[in-house]
């Protein structure tokens, strides 16, 4: 269903209020601080923009002037009549270079938005691209306190503050992504190229996001709709060394009057990808890696988005429809029970063979923005179809020929959302309120079972008040209400004899039927002591219904190579965090400082049951259980700019974590890290050269001996990346170019987050890769 707005009324500028949207030269939008200022010298009141920028200022008072401030650029005062001129886009510029080098450590603010008391993170577009990472996740792991969860080159997710999976949630143009995401094998279904700026909150909030909200949020916002009259755009072309990577996007926008459009279509192709080892550990057996490559590793991709709508002097409404295709090959020697024989080279290392995974996942999502009588109304709506298929040949499970085909897991998940809020100006704050709703159904397929076939509607009301207690300190509270009911399908499975089957079935899960409510709550201030000073202070409660996955599933799960066993006796997680910031800015130096500490009551993990499973190719029987943990820990993060132009920045993070009944850690916790990188830019290098910048990256991981039950040990490494980003002047077009090498050193090194980790097998090597960017006017 898609909602066009026509708010013929409001195509006249209102005569008690009036909208503005800040922005900055790169048409990002700034939280920025508003300030009306009538005939004395100090403001009437103070205002802070949201997230897009967005902000109703009334005019009922005798306003003569508006003043606009955002750390990093510099002040710029305004009258109403220079607003209506401007349409109401008022565009900021940068201060001093002193100032925007350091401002915050640049563009990945410490502490983030003045918007939320939380420890948030905000990364633009043009560096989440510089990344070059062909997946969404690792375009973000250089990012304090956010990891990447990665099987090869091409299937990744993201982790905050040791927390991934469904604990995380991801929120892309204002629908949450749904997809499935519980698997370590399964990656995120999105392509960088497609998404717009990135904002990151670590900890939780359910109170604005919902359930599943539990460790943090990743929200994609939309690329913002062109400003300027007509049609521009980009080709990227990008490759890489590792597993001769290829893949090129082509970007279009473009503007009529108050109508726009925008486009994204991108591909991409790779081959098996390198490692730095010849043999690796599965089942117990020692097992050849046929010249250092992962036979069957490659993949391919093809993705694109389109985007049309309107802007009105009060909002704007928007249609996207996006596509995430992907096919990608599973190491042979990872599934089933492999033999030497079938991990042989086979001569053509960009060939996709059983077994593999394709990925499709659409969404049409739209979005509509308007204000009204000093009311901002919100309301998106979305439709998602994701499908996930797993292809083997059956022999190779111990299961004869069958109706599916090579058809072993096929899972295919519908999603409707609909989510509508109201925020309204007070005195010296506003008023949100929210209600969001979604429906899945998920159907199964395939002569595999794991996950069954389910049905679950989700409702949550909310509503939080931020009141500016002085012109330096704001305050926030709110409160949450979720409810949500679901259906799982009880599902038999046939039994096989020797390959044949008997005519006998196995009941491998009941009905199932769970109906929670759960309430959540949050509050915290923002001190902005001065122009270089910043103190945020947040205490939130978050939760997560649990899963059909942790609850009903039976079967191999082949991407952690277990037997994995739901408990339909789960309950409803729950998290209470408390999370501090401290950032400090001088002239040529800035520091930041978050640390966090959190209690999980019922906390949902995998353990070892202690028997063995009775299902062919696998071994133990793992099963799910709950217990109350801990976590905590921190990041921190310096940056210095020296005389000479030299930028430097060091981050670290670290987080300890304890299941408090068996006194051993969680899972999967990442190790302590370090990152020093030093950015150098040379200015005026040459006529061809417009702008050079040469920038070294040391990456310290320390080992990660704190390990739950049946959990390898993981030693630490160093690592060191090289990168050059450049423009190029030809002619009168300015081309980006790009090119980095990863893990110089070639070192050999095993991620503990790595599903690959549990088989020994090593992280890719020595990666170069070269990225070019052409603009077409």
């Amino acid at each position: 269903m898609v909602l066009f707005w026509v708010l013929g009324a409001t195509e006249v500028w209102a005569q008690s209020e009036i909208s503005l949207r800040i922005m900055d030269q790169a048409n990002q939008p700034l939280s920025a601080h508003i300030l009306g200022y009538a005939a004395q010298e100090s403001p009437v009141w103070v205002l802070i923009a949201d997230g897009e920028g967005r902000a109703t200022i009334s005019l009922k008072n005798s306003i003569e002037k508006i003043e606009i401030t955002h750390v990093g650029f510099e002040k710029r005062s305004v009258t109403i009549s220079q607003i209506k001129q401007l349409n109401g886009v008022i565009l900021l510029v940068p201060s001093s270079k002193d100032l925007e080098e350091v401002a915050v450590l640049g563009k990945k603010e410490a502490l983030g938005t003045l918007s939320s008391s939380l420890s948030t993170l905000k990364v633009d577009k043009e560096e989440l691209l510089s990344q070059q990472s062909i997946t969404f996740a690792g375009a973000l792991e250089n990012l304090p306190g956010v990891q990447a969860m990665n099987v090869g080159v091409g299937i990744s997710k993201p982790m905050i503050r040791g927390l991934s999976f469904n604990r995380i949630l991801i929120e892309d143009s204002g629908i949450k992504q749904e997809g499935q995401q519980w698997g370590a094998d399964h990656g995120l279904e999105i392509d960088p190229h497609t998404s717009g700026d990135v904002e990151i909150f670590k900890g939780p909030v359910s109170l604005i996001f919902g359930p599943d909200a539990l460790g943090g949020v990743v929200k994609i916002n939309p690329i913002p709709a062109p400003l300027k009259e007509g049609i521009s755009g980009s080709v990227a072309l990008d490759a890489q060394s590792n597993s001769r990577l290829i893949g090129s996007s082509l970007s279009l926008q473009a503007r009529k009057g108050k109508y726009f459009g925008l486009g994204t279509l991108s591909v991409m192709s790779h081959g098996d990808y390198e490692v730095p080892a010849d043999r690796y550990t599965y089942a117990g057996y020692v097992l050849p890696i046929a010249d250092q490559r992962l036979k069957n590793t490659a993949g391919r991709q093809l993705n694109f988005s389109l985007a049309g709508g309107k802007q009105f002097s009060n909002g704007e409404t928007r249609l996207t429809l996006s596509r995430f295709g992907q096919e990608a090959g599973i190491f042979t020697g990872a599934v089933g029970i492999p033999t030497a024989y079938s991990l042989e080279d086979d001569g053509d290392s960009r060939d996709i063979q059983f077994p593999r995974q394709i990925n499709t996942h659409w969404k049409l999502i739209s979005n509509t923005r308007w204000t009204v009588a000093k009311k901002e109304y919100q309301l998106d709506l979305g439709y998602q179809a994701n499908r996930r298929q797993e292809e083997s040949l059956p022999h190779v499970h111990g299961v004869g020929p069958t109706p599916s085909g090579n058809l072993a897991l096929g899972l295919s998940l519908d999603t409707y959302t609909a989510n509508f809020s109201l925020k309204t100006s007070l005195l010296n704050g506003s008023l949100q309120v929210g209600w969001m709703n979604q429906f899945m159904n998920n159907n199964y397929d395939g002569f595999e079972f794991l996950l069954p076939a389910y049905r679950s509607l989700q409702s949550g009301i909310y509503g939080v008040l931020e009141w500016s207690l002085s012109e330096k300190i704001s305050w926030n509270i709110g409160a949450r209400v979720d409810a949500q009911q679901l259906r799982i399908d009880e599902h038999f499975q046939p039994i096989y004899e020797r390959l044949v089957p008997t005519g006998e079935f196995d009941q491998r899960n009941p009905d199932i039927s769970c109906n929670p409510l759960a309430p959540s709550i949050s509050t915290g201030w923002i001190w902005q002591v001065d122009d270089s000073r910043l103190v945020k202070f947040n205490l939130g409660s978050g939760i997560r219904f649990p899963t059909p996955i942790e609850l009903a599933s039976n079967g191999i799960h082949h991407g952690n190579f277990r037997h994995e066993k739901g408990n339909s006796n789960l309950t409803t997680e729950r998290s209470w965090q408390a999370d501090l910031g401290f950032s400090q800015e001088w002239k040529a130096f800035s520091v930041a400082i978050s640390p966090f500490v959190s209690i999980y009551r019922d906390f949902i993990y995998l353990a070892p049951s202690g028997r063995f499973s009775p299902l062919p190719g696998s071994s133990m029987l793992w099963e799910y259980r709950q217990d109350n943990a801990l976590f905590a820990g921190g990041e921190i993060q310096l940056s210095y700019l020296s005389p000479w132009n030299l930028k430097t920045s060091l981050s670290g993070e670290y987080v300890w974590n304890q299941n408090t009944e068996t006194k051993l850690p969680i899972p999967l916790t990442p190790p302590a890290s370090i990152l020093a990188s030093l950015d150098y830019p040379f200015q005026e290098f040459s006529t061809v050269f417009s702008r050079l910048t040469i920038s070294m990256d040391f990456r310290k991981i320390f080992d990660q001996n704190r390990v739950a039950r049946n959990e390898q040990a993981t030693p630490g490494y160093f690592l060191i990346d090289w990168r050059m980003d450049s423009t190029i002047q030809v002619g009168q077009r300015a081309l980006s170019l790009t090119l980095s090498v990863r893990n110089l050193g070639n070192i050999r090194y095993l991620n503990h987050l790595s599903r690959y980790r549990l088989i020994n097998i090593p992280e890719p090597g020595r990666n170069i890769a070269l990225s070019l960017r052409v603009p077409l006017n």
